[in-house]
């Protein structure tokens, strides 16, 4: 009888565990989380000519690759885990308008930044391979604490660390929960203001072997001033997050932002913002 029970109680336990659809990030101390990003921003703006008082469009176009890697420098008894990020790769190429030529035809100025090259490296030693953020995340991916080894973390309250906090309970296929935030607008585009702002998450369904999570942001109040929001745009991204329930890590995230201000320096002027960003796990 007693065999009986044991068996009985160990299918019980098998069934619970296997049933648990609880969605946590699973951090070991030692391990190293690494990513490759890709983004592509283009920045079109169109401003009013001193002398004709005609509207010029000029357009900006910015292609970046990085490495990062997170190292889990420890783990606590609740979960949460004290992380160390790096950046081992970077390659960054702006594609801007450059001066007319002798013809009065415009011209294109590009810029390229390349940790791959003896030159990039001298200029990008400050920070490669060297710990620039220390952040504390919790098991749901929520921020507790951070701090950048030069300069101010706040951007990583807008933009997590991993992208997204998951749900207090095991979801259901579209259910919602939301993040409430505050994006602090620095100079050049601000002096320190808040806004307000909402992350909202749907849990879209399973997809080769991942969970996909749909991410929308926005602001609960635009700000008065139009000349304010360009230095918001960059934050208010939509898209998917991949998570792998069984290994309790972020995956990678597919994301966009394509957002319009009009009149921001006045009648006639507008700024348009489109960025797309890919990032995946890497084994290595």
């Amino acid at each position: 009888m007693f065999r009986g029970w044991t068996i009985l109680a160990l299918l019980l336990t098998a069934s619970a565990a296997s049933a648990d659809t609880t969605l946590r990030f699973r951090w070991k101390p030692g391990q190293t989380l690494t990513y490759s990003v890709q983004q592509t921003t283009t920045v079109t703006e169109t401003t009013i000519e001193d002398g004709t008082n005609k509207p010029v469009t000029a357009a900006t176009k910015t292609m970046l690759a990085l490495t990062r890697r997170w190292e889990v420098k420890a783990v606590d008894s609740t979960g949460t885990a004290t992380l160390e990020m790096a950046i081992a790769a970077m390659r960054q190429e702006i594609v801007r308008p450059g001066p007319l030529d002798k013809a009065g035809q415009p011209t294109t100025d590009r810029t390229v930044l390349d940790s791959a090259t003896d030159e990039g490296r001298q200029q990008m030693a400050a920070f490669l391979n060297k710990p620039v953020l220390t952040a504390k995340v919790d098991a749901r991916g929520q921020l507790l604490e951070a701090k950048a080894a030069s300069g101010t973390a706040d951007r990583l309250q807008a933009e997590l660390p991993f992208r997204l906090v998951l749900p207090e309970q095991p979801p259901v296929a579209g259910a919602t929960w939301d993040r409430a935030f505050a994006i602090k607008l620095d100079p050049p585009h601000g002096t320190g203001e808040k806004y307000d702002a909402t992350q909202t998450y749907t849990l879209k369904g399973e997809s080769q072997g991942h969970t996909v999570v749909g991410v929308a942001t926005a602001l609960k109040s635009p700000p008065k001033d139009p000349a304010e929001m360009p230095g918001l745009l960059p934050l208010l991204w939509e898209g998917d997050v991949y998570f792998q329930k069984g290994t309790g890590r972020y995956s990678g995230a597919r994301l966009t932002v394509k957002k319009e201000v009009a009149n921001h320096q006045g009648e006639g002027t507008k700024f348009v913002y489109e960025s797309q960003l890919t990032e995946g796990f890497s084994e290595k």
